[in-house]
């Protein structure tokens, strides 16, 4: 199926779901939308585009937004989407701060489908100094989106967090996660060694329909509904009190659906205690919730940053130590974003000797570090392909597509760089579509019918 084609069977099938939502049968569609009787099937069913006028005219009559008619744009139909050195090198652009050229930045592989943005980075000012206020230093304002960086060279890094500055020197397979709107920088401290970096941000669930909620819910609502996770709040108070509130369930009340005391039960909810395993499960199953829902995630960040040295990270060999195809490499992260997994894979396999493929629920996105190319092959839609990656060439990697790597010839061994990252697909829209009717997986993607006979 042609993309264009493609679009417009997404587009009608939300144009139909939304008016099943909306208890609109066709009829009735056609006389609220102003559209020509028997109209309304045809876009439904994909056979007549759905244009931006009806789209405009649906958020005006419905309580709809026009961007819940919209459907995403597949620009990865092989399943995977390389660019090339030459393209990342021919978009170079430098960037001035302080009036004076600061940064070489260069696209590399991107998707409409994933939400990262990836930047191959090198540093114009040199300085030397290891001091976080040298005045060479430019700092940016912070920015919105987590940032997973990967050091190539002699690169000093800068952050800053709750107004103290500090700087870490990094070197090659050094990494660093962190949060948004933490102001950093970047310099080099070598004028004739090569200092880059590879700076995947990212937005994750901080982006789409959450931020645009809450810009029109306001700062205020914004404020009162952040869970602040320092020390004094990693405890489940939070999010029971919120359950509370959302059904109007009183101390009294969660005391006597769990049988704890309400001085107890007061505790537990103002966060002045952890529970134990027994209390959680008996608050989750007297608030109908379950009992992942009540914990709080985990930080292990230290002044909004985590930081991995590739001297100090984890190592292994996949699949098995008897017949290696892959020697993996824990980089930064965070347990804030257990579904993020930063991993620099060293290839031990030639192309004789390739295992089972690599395959994940994440969106993936690759590029080739070092000097030796690299053969990628994955198998999407019933077909295989087989390509040959470069130094600095990159790639997206649709999920659930199965990949694998093999080094080319006689050369060393190649190194990839590999960030994971999930979706809009959280665990629990994945749980919700696992507990569909049958049948029901086929229309949440596509819906191609009226709700009733």
């Amino acid at each position: 199926m042609r993309a264009e084609d493609d679009f417009t069977r997404r587009a009608g099938a939300l144009l139909r779901a939304a008016a099943n939502d909306l208890k609109r049968d066709d009829e009735n569609a056609e006389r609220e939308l102003g559209l020509e009787k028997g109209t309304f099937a045809e876009y439904g069913a994909g056979t007549r585009p759905v244009t931006w006028e009806l789209m405009r005219r649906a958020a005006e009559v419905w309580p709809l937004d026009e961007r819940d008619l919209l459907p995403g744009r597949d620009d990865c139909p092989a399943g995977v989407r390389v660019m090339r050195h030459e393209e990342s090198r021919a978009g170079g652009r430098v960037l001035s701060r302080g009036g004076e050229p600061y940064y070489e930045y260069r696209d590399t592989a991107m998707s409409r489908i994933a939400s990262y943005r990836p930047e191959w980075i090198r540093m114009l000012r040199v300085v030397e100094d290891d001091e976080p206020d040298n005045p060479l230093v430019q700092w940016n304002r912070g920015h919105l989106l987590y940032q997973f960086t990967y050091f190539i060279g002699p690169v000093n890094y800068y952050y800053r967090w709750n107004g103290v500055s500090h700087c870490v020197p990094m070197d090659t397979g050094d990494s660093v996660w962190g949060l948004p709107f933490a102001p950093h920088s970047f310099t080099s401290r070598s004028a004739t060694e090569p200092a880059c970096i590879l700076a995947l941000t990212y937005g994750g669930s901080l982006l789409g329909d959450a931020q645009r909620e809450l810009a029109v819910l306001g700062n205020a609502t914004t404020r009162a509904l952040a869970i602040p996770l320092d020390e004094d709040t990693r405890r489940p108070g939070a999010m029971i009190r919120s359950f509370m509130d959302a059904g109007a369930v009183t101390v009294a009340e969660l005391a006597d659906r769990t049988g704890l005391s309400p001085e107890r039960t007061e505790e537990l909810a103002e966060g002045a205690t952890h529970p134990d395993v027994e209390e959680l499960d008996l608050l989750a199953h007297a608030l109908g919730v379950s009992v992942r829902d009540l914990l709080p995630p985990r930080t292990e960040t230290a002044d909004g940053i985590s930081l991995q040295h590739a001297r100090d990270a984890r190592s292994w060999v996949w699949p098995e130590e008897d017949a290696p195809a892959y020697r993996i490499t824990r980089l930064a992260g965070d347990p804030l974003h257990p579904h993020t997994s930063a991993l620099q894979v060293d290839v031990l396999a030639s192309a004789a000797g390739r295992s089972a493929p690599l395959t994940t629920y994440q969106h993936q996105y690759l590029y080739v570090l070092g000097d030796e190319p690299v053969s990628i092959r994955w198998e999407f839609a019933g077909r295989q392909v087989e390509e040959t990656l470069a130094p600095g060439d990159s790639a997206y990697v649709r999920p659930q597509v199965p990949i694998t790597f093999a080094a080319t010839g006689e050369g060393g061994r190649p190194h990839v760089l590999l960030l994971r990252i999930s979706g809009w697909v959280t665990p629990e829209v994945r749980y919700a579509v696992g507990t569909m009717a049958p049948g029901g997986v086929d229309r949440y993607v596509a819906e191609d019918r009226l709700w009733y006979s």
